[in-house]
């Protein structure tokens, strides 16, 4: 039996053990008596069922008699105190009542502080996978929604302002960064460690929780750009935000928060202050690029590339008069891969160096023949990356190449994007005039889309400009890209470069080109990217290409 001392009441009530347990669910208390006398079952087993229920609660036994072995037998079912019915005084009872209470205080209070973060005072990790645990698992128990997004966000810079002032300053700015997101998030907030925190954002009726959450990524980003004040120094730390959504991708806890990670890092990777939030497609793509990896290393060694080659077209004449190479990856058992499905690798893994001198010595080995068989060509184009820049073996490299297969430099034009010159100017350009000695052109990829220096232009032995597809395929229905695209050959006029079109595939798209001056254009209205053979059977019978293609006004 279980008797439960009520507050406003002296005498206990007496209950079966069933029916305590029942009110016991539905009470507030601070202590559990028991009495062994009266019990249904067996005394210890009550006890180990009440402790593993209420593993907080001090619980004091009754019995008519307690000698030293009942006591170890109890104790060692972790109960916590004992009175005998025999010898129990008012004395006695208020002084177990007393000394259980305070421990329940001292019990809760070490409890609560196991929960807390010391230094924000907000729920710890722990605790948050606890009560996230239970939401999940038993929804109708908690206020919370079945749908929700779970919100990873940090610092950008944090790193750097601990290490320049010190830990007491990143203190300052994690309590404060705490506080801002307390405001914002009514929902459950835990900091996770550092300067990451992790919300959680239930679904409202009125919206979609997509939306809501966008809305909420936008607040925090606006409140927690605002400066942080150390001392007398005001700073500004922008901050990066993942987000997971819940059932929709996962609503495994730990799946989620990684999710979310994962979704912060690519956001810190894209710029600051931004949100992404996790797209399983997205993130199947990546894993399929760092899967790809040692296949590409193999691919390497066993010479597994090929160098597609697509024309590069006088738009006047409708003579081929150059070639841009392309690489293409002959998978043993996968077939033909194009560039999108392993460059990305390459440039991230650094194999993009190795690669890129395969490209440039195959490229050597097909002029090479094209020139011994008789053909003509003016300009045979390969594309070179930044990171190629950043070897520091590439001048000597690529001038080994030339001459060991005797290279006409001449011929040999290297491709740059305009992210490739603009992003380390200085570095590009000794790598670019350090080339141009050996008498390597250049010419200007994607032009238009990026930002561009005109002094730079100028002073760069860059010979050719190349108008990226995009603008390329709007001339018809876009008057912005029209607009753009007739800048663009103005440009090249005024700075006296050759101006090529890519992606040329109307008639249409190149009789306006033609009516506004551009000189040259490749694209599927001439050939797609094709095999070594095929192309020099289009150099031997270029006049098939003048008759079919060739520009009318």
């Amino acid at each position: 039996m279980v008797d439960l001392l009520q507050r406003h009441q002296c005498k206990p009530r007496q209950c079966s053990f069933d029916q305590a347990s029942k009110a016991l669910a539905q009470a507030d208390f601070r202590l559990i008596f028991l009495h062994t006398c009266y019990t249904d079952t067996n005394a210890l087993s009550e006890l180990h069922y009440l402790r593993q229920l209420y593993p907080m609660i001090p619980i004091i036994l009754f019995d008519d008699k307690i000698d030293t072995d009942r006591i170890d037998e109890s104790m060692l079912w972790r109960a916590n105190d004992f009175i005998s019915t025999a010898e129990c005084t008012d004395e006695i009872l208020q002084r177990v009542l007393r000394y259980n209470l305070k421990v329940y205080q001292y019990r809760t209070k070490i409890e609560r502080l196991n929960q807390l973060d010391p230094l924000t005072g907000m729920m710890n990790r722990q605790q948050f996978y606890k009560e996230l645990g239970e939401q999940l698992i038993s929804p109708k128990k908690s206020s919370a929604v079945k749908h929700f997004a779970l919100i990873n966000v940090d610092l950008d810079g944090f790193r750097r302002f601990n290490n320049l002032n010190g830990y007491t300053a990143g203190d300052i700015v994690v309590k404060e960064m705490s506080q801002r997101l307390t405001t914002l998030s009514p929902g459950l907030i835990c900091r996770q460690g550092n300067d990451e925190f992790i919300l959680l954002q239930g679904a409202s009726s009125h919206k979609s929780l997509t939306q809501q959450t966008t809305e909420l990524c936008k607040q925090i980003i606006h409140s927690l750009r605002q400066p942080y004040t150390y001392q007398d120094l005001e700073v500004i730390l922008p901050c990066s935000i993942g987000v997971a959504l819940a059932p929709k991708q996962h609503c495994e806890i730990d799946t989620l928060i990684n999710q979310a990670t994962l979704a912060r890092i690519k956001a810190k990777e894209k710029s600051c202050c931004s949100y992404i939030i996790f797209d399983q497609q997205d993130h199947s793509t990546e894993q399929a690029h760092i899967a790809i990896e040692p296949e590409l290393i193999n691919a390497i060694r066993r010479n597994e590339f090929e160098l597609f080659y697509q024309p590069r077209v006088d738009i006047m004449t409708g003579n081929i008069i150059g070639a841009e190479g392309l690489i293409r990856w002959r998978h043993p058992k996968k077939g033909l891969i194009y560039p999108d499905a392993f460059i990305p690798t390459a440039e991230r893994t650094g194999l993009i160096v190795p690669i890129g001198y395969w490209v440039i010595q195959q490229a050597g080995q097909d002029l090479q023949r094209i020139l011994a068989s008789g053909l003509t060509i003016e300009r045979l184009s390969v594309n070179l990356s930044f990171r190629q820049f950043q070897d520091s073996y590439l001048c000597r490299t690529i001038q080994r190449l030339i001459n060991k297969y005797t290279i006409d430099t001449s011929i040999l034009e290297f491709e740059l994007t305009e992210s490739a010159l603009f992003n380390n100017e200085v570095h590009v350009q000794e790598g670019i005039e350090e080339l141009h000695t050996l008498g390597i052109n250049f010419s200007l990829d994607d032009f238009g889309t990026g930002y561009s220096s005109f002094s730079l232009l100028q002073k760069l032995p860059i010979s050719s400009l190349k108008i990226d597809r995009s603008f390329v395929s709007g001339v018809m229905e876009n008057t912005d890209d029209r607009e753009i695209v007739k800048a663009l050959i103005r440009l090249a006029h005024s700075l006296n470069k050759e101006i090529i079109a890519e992606g040329v595939e109307t008639q249409q798209q190149l009789n306006f080109l033609t009516r506004y001056g551009c000189h040259q254009a490749q694209g599927y209205l001439y050939s797609k990217p094709i095999p070594y053979e095929e192309f020099v059977y289009l150099l031997e019978h270029g006049y098939q290409l003048k008759e079919e293609s060739a520009a009318t006004l």
